[in-house]
């Protein structure tokens, strides 16, 4: 039987290395091969014999792996998650299909018009004597697949709205639990924790450790998140921290599919982010409340430095000390005024009464008949108690003036208000001191337990079990009788010193 090579992947053009002469040389010899029956008119074939045929033929004379690029068009995805579309180029056409399986498997959304490479191999659909192609995975031009599969995921959430500043959840100001959601291993988590307690010693930290790479780390970060908001009523955390190192584009492919992406936007507790180096941007990071560039990033980003906060705090009560006394002196100003003001009114009046008087005074003088006179008393007398009342009601509102002001000017007394500024600063001073000293405690706790684990592992401890080292005049381990012969020197060494001695007789048994 003659070969035939050909280059699957071309564009659907004939290779022209081909001499059809060859190609039907080929189809001869492999219909001689396979014995096909031909039939006659007496015994003619069946259909699903005719395609059976057609089919061992196309297994015989196709590769196993072919790979064919074109132009995707009408892909359509069916209730079982099958999906069926075409291959295209100007002037062909080639039916294909891929299974459900194999369609999750893709990074990427196959879209029409999307110029694609598909990987398969040719088979004869039998009940409907069909030809198409059977794909196993596509790879797209022009960009990478998870290059794409990001690009389309992004397009979705914004559209969504998710990317929105307005959506996202603030960030405590001053957080005091906070969830840590990393790897165990690597140098990020000692980063992080050392960043957060050097600038808030105080800080309680919980790790949920999960994997951030590989193809469980997605729905381990997922599980954690929401495990995370699901306790959180005994957790009372007010921050997540979502941190990895850097790493390639497959490396970070877990914190760009869409279901930690959706499992963030779902959380009740804020969460910030800080995935890889300063040019890495992931979905996590878009949905995220606060992005850093870094782990470390991140961490400065949230977490408070208590000696920023001290000076803050003796700001204000420096701040607060001057606006008092600022307020002291215009309450002592205000007082004067309006002690002057009242005097100036009394004065005033005092005057226009006394004008008003020295004027009747000189009526009364020009006219001389008794009833004049007696008028102008009358009018006298009501002027004087006219300016009585006057006089009165003006130091009755002075006073009340004055006795408001006085209110006013010892509620805001620097006494009444720097005792309570005083213990607050106090209270905050025993907080910070109770955090520090409970973290010191736990701290000394666990470099106890440490120690006494290191203890019992340590081969002195073993020694004290009752257990021996024995090595020859050169160091080396005694492990088996076979090791040393008569007259060998043994130096073997006990819990309290070392014992040397001759090898005698030698003899092998097993201890159990």
């Amino acid at each position: 039987m003659k070969g035939v090579d050909g280059n699957a992947g071309d564009d659907g053009g004939e290779d022209e290395s081909l001499d059809e002469d060859l190609i039907d040389d080929a189809l001869e010899d492999a219909l001689e091969e396979f014995a096909l029956p031909g039939g006659t008119a007496e015994r003619p074939l069946s259909i699903r014999g005719i395609n059976a045929m057609l089919q061992q033929l196309l297994a015989a004379t196709l590769p196993p792996v072919m790979y064919i690029q074109g132009e995707i068009s009408n892909f359509r995805t069916y209730d079982r998650g099958h999906a069926f579309f075409t291959l295209k180029e100007p002037g062909a056409e080639l039916p294909c299909v891929i299974w459900k399986d194999a369609l999750a498997r893709l990074k990427f959304k196959p879209k029409d018009g999307m110029t694609v490479i598909a990987r398969g191999n040719v088979k004869l659909y039998e009940p409907q004597g069909k030809l198409q192609l059977y794909v196993e995975t596509l790879l797209p031009l022009g960009a990478g697949a998870l290059e794409l599969a990001f690009r389309q995921l992004c397009v979705k959430l914004r559209e969504e709205g998710l990317f929105e500043a307005s959506r996202k959840r603030p960030i405590p100001r001053l957080p005091q639990r906070v969830v840590i959601v990393t790897s165990r291993t690597g140098d990020v988590l000692h980063d992080v924790l050392t960043t957060a307690y050097r600038r808030y010693p105080g800080l309680h930290t919980m790790l949920y450790a999960v994997r951030v790479q590989g193809e469980q780390a997605v729905a381990e970060i997922v599980r954690a998140i929401q495990k995370i908001n699901r306790h959180q009523e005994k957790l009372q955390a007010d921050l997540i921290l979502l941190v990895r190192g850097g790493g390639s584009l497959e490396d970070l492919w877990a914190f760009n599919e869409e279901a930690v992406a959706r499992a963030i936007v779902a959380s009740r507790i804020p969460i910030a982010t800080g995935i890889g180096h300063e040019p890495d941007t992931t979905i996590a990071d878009l949905v995220g409340d606060l992005r850093g560039a870094t782990p470390t990033g991140v961490t400065e980003l949230t977490i408070p430095d208590v000696r920023a906060i001290g000076g803050e705090i003796e700001g204000m009560r420096n701040l607060l000390t001057r606006d008092m006394g600022r307020m002291v002196e215009l309450a002592g100003a205000e007082g004067k005024a309006l002690a002057g003001a009242m005097t100036q009114g009394i004065r005033e009046a005092l005057r226009r009464r006394m004008v008003r008087l020295e004027q009747l005074t000189r009526n009364v003088e020009r006219i001389e008949p008794r009833h004049a006179i007696a008028q102008g008393w009358r009018r006298v007398e009501e002027a004087q108690r006219n300016l009585g009342e006057v006089v009165g009601a003006a130091r009755r509102a002075g006073s009340e003036r004055l006795s408001g002001a006085g209110r006013r000017l010892e509620r805001a007394s620097p006494g009444r208000r720097l005792p309570q500024l005083h213990d607050r600063v106090k209270r905050l001073e025993e907080m910070l001191g109770a955090a520090v000293g409970g973290r010191m405690s736990g701290v000394g706790l666990r470099v106890g337990s440490l120690a006494e684990q290191l203890r019992m592992v340590s081969p002195q401890a073993v020694l004290e079990r009752g257990y021996s080292i024995t090595t020859d005049q050169g160091g080396k381990i005694i492990r088996s009788a076979a090791d040393v012969v008569t007259g060998d020197i043994l130096r073997t060494r006990v819990a309290d010193g070392t014992i040397e001695s001759t090898v005698g007789k030698l003899k092998q048994q097993r201890l159990f």
